[in-house]
């Protein structure tokens, strides 16, 4: 990950990775919101609580470094869980589906 140039944020990351980290970290997440219960309403606690981990670190870095909020990260949180957990129940389904 890179480091960000201000003297005062150690790892907020920047440059074209940046989304993707955003991406693939609460894709994982989603992903295992999906996967950890069959039960459908721990499912959507779980993806509720994986966005607001998203926020939340968003308003904290926000807090911390005196920072504007980045809300076009939060989106992009909120994207990655959707996609990690389309691709979660889009697996879950073929496996029962091969049963």
């Amino acid at each position: 990950m890179s480091l960000s140039g201000r003297s005062r944020v150690w790892l907020h990351s920047e440059g074209v990775l940046h989304v993707w980290y955003h991406l693939a970290l609460f894709g994982v997440l989603g992903l295992l919101a999906i996967f950890s219960s069959e039960r459908l309403s721990v499912r959507i606690a779980l993806l509720i609580t994986a966005a607001l981990l998203g926020v939340g670190m968003e308003y904290i870095e926000t807090l911390r470094y005196s920072i504007d909020l980045e809300v076009n990260d939060i989106c992009t949180d909120a994207c990655g869980i959707a996609i990690g957990a389309l691709l979660g129940w889009l697996l879950s389904f073929r496996s029962r589906k091969q049963q």
